[in-house]
Parts: C-alpha cells; structure tokens; sequence
C-alpha cells in the first residue's frame, strides 16, 4: 500500500526528531522514518552530553551560529519542559606559555562569536572553582552545561507525535526514485512504498550515502571513533575540564554526567566500519591525559562506551555543517557532518532548516 507525505524525515536521531517538533507546529503531514528499533542509538547517545557554548567554532559559520543560539535554546527547552541539566561551566587548563597563548586566541574567538562570561582567571581562581583541577591558568566558559539527551530526544518525539507526526521505526531506506510531483521511497524491509513532497536527510551516519544515491558521489564523510572510560577514584566534581583544542578534535577531557559520575574522553581515531566494540587498548593513554586534568591521581579507569562521529573529509581546515537544498533536486534538504556541536545546535539547526524551507 502506498502512503503519500508532505514531508520525510529520514532519520530518528536529535536532529530528525528536533525537526520533526519544529516543522509540526506548522503542518501535520509528516513522517519520520527509523531503520533502528528506537530514536537516537548512534551519534545522538553516544557523546558526553555536554550543551557547548560555540566558541571554538570559526566566527560566523554554521557550527558557531547554530550553537550559540542552541544553548539558550537547550536551556529554554529543558526548563519547559522540566528536563534535567546542569549549567555547570567549562574549564580549559593552560600548563605551558603556548597553551595559554592559544587560550587568548579562544577568547578572543568566544567574544566575537557572540559568547557572554568567558574570561581567562588564574590558578587560584580555577582552583576555587574545582579544587581538582591541575593548570597555571584557565579559560573559564560558564554557559556550557550537561543535559540528559535522551530525555530532550523523548520529549521531541512525544511533542511531535501529540502534533500527529507518524514516526515508524525498524523501517530501513532502500532507495528513493525522484517523481515529477515530489520522491519515492522504498524500504528494504518493507514492501510498501511512500512518495513524499518534501525530504529532509538527516540520517547521521549514513546521510551522506542516502544523499549520493541523487547527486552522484558528491559527499565525502570519513568516520571518527572515540572511546570513554569511567573512573571510580572520583566523583562530584563542579564542572569540565578540557584541555586546548586540538584540529580535530575537542581532546580527551573530564566529562561528568548528572549521577555525579566521572568519566574522561572521547579520543579520536580513524574507522572504516561502523562498530561499537571497544577494549582497554588506549588505558594508558587516558590514565596519562587524566592525571594532566586532574590533581587526584587518578589509578583506576574502565572502558565505558564509544561513539562515532561522521566528519566530512577533513582538507586540513575545519570542515563546516552542511545544511541545505540540493539545487538540482526540488525540496530534497540534506544535513551532512553534523558532528560536534550537533546536540547543542539540534534545535537551531531545526529553526534553520524550517526557516530555509519557508524561503524557498
């Protein structure tokens, strides 16, 4: 049987589901397609949950503006709807003369991406801040926070739902047949087809290969895994820890979960598969990068989780979201390497793509 759609979504991630709120307040006709038996199994769970503050972003793209409008945003959403978080703040420890350099160089960045309280303070003023941290000096970020991504995501489904979005899951994408009214979607787990007027490509991990099928070979994403592990020497501290920035990555840092819990990751290597097999062959390295955060002496860590971000091609530059209408594919959107900030910015991004769909 065939089923007809204003506008799909393919993919049940936050961004999918944040869309899929968004877009509702406008218009019923909606689905939302999952190849997964739930919302969010992959890229969208598996990060440290932190509400960033967009400062490490270059001034005036997509990562920056989205992000910087997605923390209040985030903040505004948790306390409607009564969803935990903690606005915790940030540090970024300084050890030597080159990394507090670069601190003045971030700094400078946060202020012109549009950053409020981010100033570097001493020692002493990061030690009465955590006690635990290890630095001469500290870029100290109060906006950033951590949230409960899975509640965010089952609010955003629930909202979306109530607005009579249908979302089916354990439905996987076959291929789509551009039609001269809209697109055809077949499933490879179904027999059933739906046409659609509208496609929003938000399919994380696999958005670029679905995004290919239309346009050629046009997309490049390499995949980036990066492992956490867990510690049991310490609990409760008052904020992240995080070291400078490195060009592809954020670098292993302190994360802390709302239970109190302190974990510290993710690295950052290279994968061709998609698997979330993980063992303690980087111990050594996180016990090193641990004890260069914190003053605790940290002896005891186990392999928690791992997660995999898709990153697009790396050219040596920081390579940017991708947002946009296909020019030669009518009302088909795709949101590519929507890596880190990509929780913080979901419900920008949503704004964004419905502000872009409304203008065409």
């Amino acid at each position: 049987m065939e089923n007809n759609f204003k506008y799909t979504i393919i993919g049940a991630g936050i961004i999918g589901l944040a869309i899929s709120e968004k877009l509702s307040q406008y218009d019923d006709n909606i689905l939302v397609i999952e190849k997964e038996k739930k919302f969010g199994l992959h890229t969208s769970s598996r990060n440290s949950e932190v509400i960033h503050s967009g400062f490490y972003y270059p001034e005036n793209s997509l990562k920056s503006i989205l992000c910087v409008k997605g923390n209040q945003l985030m903040y505004d959403f948790c306390d409607r709807y009564n969803i935990p978080y903690k606005k915790c703040g940030k540090l970024i420890i300084a050890n030597t003369k080159e990394d507090i350099e670069k601190l003045e160089d971030i700094l400078l960045l946060s202020k012109k991406n549009g950053v409020d309280g981010a100033k570097i303070i001493s020692k002493k003023e990061s030690l009465e801040i955590e006690p635990n941290v290890q630095c001469e000096n500290s870029l100290w970020i109060p906006s950033t926070g951590i949230v409960d991504s899975h509640l965010v995501m089952s609010k955003l489904e629930n909202l979306s739902v109530s607005r009579n979005v249908s979302i089916l899951y354990n439905l996987e994408l076959n291929n789509i047949e551009e039609e001269s009214n809209g697109y055809k979607i077949n499933f490879l787990n179904d027999s059933s087809s739906i046409t659609t007027e509208y496609i929003i490509n938000c399919a994380g991990l696999w958005a670029h290969k679905i995004a290919n099928q239309l346009v050629g070979n046009k997309y490049e994403v390499e995949y980036y895994k990066g492992d956490y592990f867990k510690t049991s020497d310490i609990k409760n501290l008052n904020c992240l820890i995080y070291p400078v920035p490195k060009p592809l990555s954020l670098g292993a840092h302190v994360v802390i979960n709302l239970n109190g819990e302190v974990l510290f990751g993710p690295n950052i290597y290279k994968v061709n598969n998609i698997s979330y097999e993980n063992n303690d062959r980087y111990k050594e390295d996180f016990l090193e990068q641990a004890n260069k955060l914190l003053s605790s002496n940290i002896k005891n860590i186990y392999i928690d989780y791992s997660g995999i971000r898709p990153k697009i091609k790396y050219d040596g530059n920081l390579n940017d979201f991708i947002i946009k209408e296909e020019k030669e594919l009518k009302n088909f959107y795709n949101l590519i390497g929507i890596d880190s900030p990509g929780l913080t910015s979901s419900l920008a991004i949503a704004d964004y793509l419905v502000d872009l769909i409304k203008l065409n």
